[in-house]
């Protein structure tokens, strides 16, 4: 095995995708919620041999930084609040407001945010439809063997949403995952009980009410997506470096803009700084055939469009299922994420901020494909 992998280098081809499946299946988790469902694991290690001296592997927990206090902590419609001070980070427009590609969005956030006559956008129930499938794989820790990322996947309202515990809180002896797991059962119950049936589940207001339900200790970024089949668009709120990838015919057509004050220093939920006044809302037009794939950092940081595509196109070839589809998805960011020479996004990030690594970065991977047919 470590010969098979010294030997792949930096290009991406079907032969290296191949070559990865043959790694032990790790444990992994399929929703969020008590309700587990655990497949086979091996306790064995991936070894890589390289004769050249590589950077160390630094793993989430070394990365993960919580953000400073901030006297002028926003407010759920605060109108001093702006994101301009983060404008060259997130790469956002100076107002505030909604991103949209195709069409107008939401209200802005001054609005939004009222908790009072919340903005819908009123539909049937579905025609087109989201199938979704899910791949978590926790890092080996016997500490927090549930890792520190959660989702959830809802059928009925088709709804997807995905969390990341804040490493950083190790420091302070608090597991993060806690506070993922619980503020994705709120969404989950948000969804069912504040949502009336017939009408499209509005993100911003998911999150709000999960927020505000959750009490445990620690933050966590934070990804609501649903889809209005009725205007055929993907309604989504997001806070922190969790997003999600729109493929149509083999081609990423849309990627979620991350939020993160500095490097690695994501915005994120919880007790921290940030509440859901600061989530980014998206509106994006869909068509039939297309493919969503949402996932945390451990993803993001680990996978590079051009092999989200390739992976993407060749499950869609081969008839493969969601779950399926996923679970491929899933193993080569766990491959690259232990390849110290590995060209990821990640290793790109942290070289223009100088920092002494190469290749992935150890971590929590959560990863949903959804097909919308």
């Amino acid at each position: 095995m470590a010969a098979c992998i010294s030997s792949l280098g930096h290009e991406h081809s079907f032969k290296k995708f191949d070559e990865v499946f043959k790694l032990p299946q790790k444990r992994y988790v399929d929703f969020c919620n008590d309700n587990y469902q655990l497949g086979n694991y091996s306790n064995k290690k991936l070894k890589f041999s390289h004769d050249n001296p590589s950077p160390k592997i630094l793993t989430a927990s070394s990365f993960d930084e919580l953000p400073k206090e901030d006297p002028k902590k926003p407010q759920l419609g605060d109108e001093q609040y702006s994101f301009n001070k983060f404008d060259e980070v997130l790469g956002l427009p100076g107002s505030r407001g909604s991103t949209t590609v195709g069409l107008s969005c939401h209200s802005p956030i001054t609005q939004v945010v009222q908790e009072t006559e919340p903005s819908y956008c009123s539909k049937k129930l579905p025609s087109l439809k989201l199938v979704a499938g899910s791949l978590y794989l926790p890092k080996e820790n016997p500490m927090k063997p549930r890792g520190e990322d959660a989702h959830f996947i809802h059928k009925l309202y088709q709804t997807i949403g995905v969390a990341d515990g804040v490493g950083g809180w190790a420091s302070k002896g608090v597991d993060a995952g806690i506070y993922a797991r619980e503020i994705m059962r709120n969404s989950l119950i948000a969804v069912d009980i504040n949502e009336p049936k017939g009408i499209v589940v509005n993100p911003k207001r998911i999150l709000q009410e999960a927020y505000k339900n959750t009490n445990s200790e620690g933050s966590s970024t934070a990804c609501i997506i649903t889809l209005d089949s009725e205007k055929n668009t993907l309604c989504a709120a997001n806070v922190g470096d969790s997003g999600f990838f729109l493929i149509r015919k083999g081609r990423v057509i849309y990627k979620s803009p991350i939020q993160q004050r500095r490097f690695n220093c994501p915005y994120q939920l919880g007790n921290a700084k940030d509440n859901p006044s600061v989530a980014q809302e998206m509106e994006i037009i869909v068509e039939k055939d297309d493919v969503l794939v949402v996932g945390t950092d451990g993803l993001l940081d680990n996978m590079n469009e051009s092999e989200i595509e390739e992976l993407v196109q060749r499950g869609i070839d081969e008839k493969l299922k969601p779950k399926e589809l996923a679970s491929q998805i899933g193993n080569i960011a766990l491959y690259n994420s232990f390849d110290r020479f590995a060209d990821t996004p990640f290793g790109r990030a942290a070289e223009r901020e100088w920092r002494s690594h190469r290749g992935g970065k150890v971590d929590d991977i959560t990863v949903i494909v959804a097909y919308i047919q």
